[in-house]
């Protein structure tokens, strides 16, 4: 399995400050022309994100880790017909009100036979999970590289119940975790500084 990673940084206001790694390449291999470097800098994160509900998990993430200055890791799911591909997301705080979002490859398994090929489509009566790739069918969500699941050809995106509750646990650690140590020595030390 080829190494992978690709990040972007952003500021509070979710606009992209710059992109690196693989990230053109995987645009270019996987239908995202329009999500080139290039193209995406200065841009709001969220404005390439198809659905609210997924977008809306990514903002409060990235609040979140702003907040605390803590890093938060999620593991996801960016699938292709043909190719289980399982992901780690890690956003991690920086200085001036900035996180970096790093995508790390870990595995990428064939699909064989492989899955119907899908569309997006934000009126299909179907629904895709935009974190772990299950199909909602028959009012039940499910993993569509099981043999007796066909995936829908038009999908919306959203997230599911069950990584609605992941990612709100995670937030959940944050918060209760409070800031880094390190950070609220620092704000301390400057609220002293002053007083004086």
């Amino acid at each position: 399995m080829k190494f992978f990673q690709s990040f972007c940084v952003v500021d509070s206001s979710l606009r992209i400050l710059w992109v690196g790694g693989d990230w053109d390449d995987f645009a270019r291999n996987n239908g995202g022309a329009r999500a080139l470097s290039n193209t995406i800098l200065s841009t709001r994160l969220t404005a390439h994100i198809a659905d609210t509900a997924t977008a809306d998990r990514v903002s409060q993430m990235v609040q979140a880790v702003l907040a605390t200055k803590r890093p938060l890791h999620l593991d996801y799911r960016c699938d292709a017909p043909h190719q289980v591909r399982r992901f780690r997301l890690t956003i991690q705080p920086m200085k001036h009100g900035r996180a970096v979002m790093v995508h790390q490859l870990l595995d990428a398994v064939q699909v064989d036979p492989p899955m119907a090929a899908w569309l997006y489509d934000p009126l299909a009566r179907s629904q895709k999970c935009s974190v772990c790739g299950a199909v909602y069918v028959n009012q039940t969500w499910l993993d569509p590289t099981l043999p007796e699941v066909e995936h829908p050809s038009k999908v919306g995106y959203t997230t599911c119940p069950t990584c609605d509750a992941r990612i709100a646990a995670a937030l959940r650690e944050l918060v209760e975790t409070g800031p880094a140590p390190e950070f609220a020595e620092g704000v301390l030390r400057q609220d002293q500084d002053r007083m004086h």
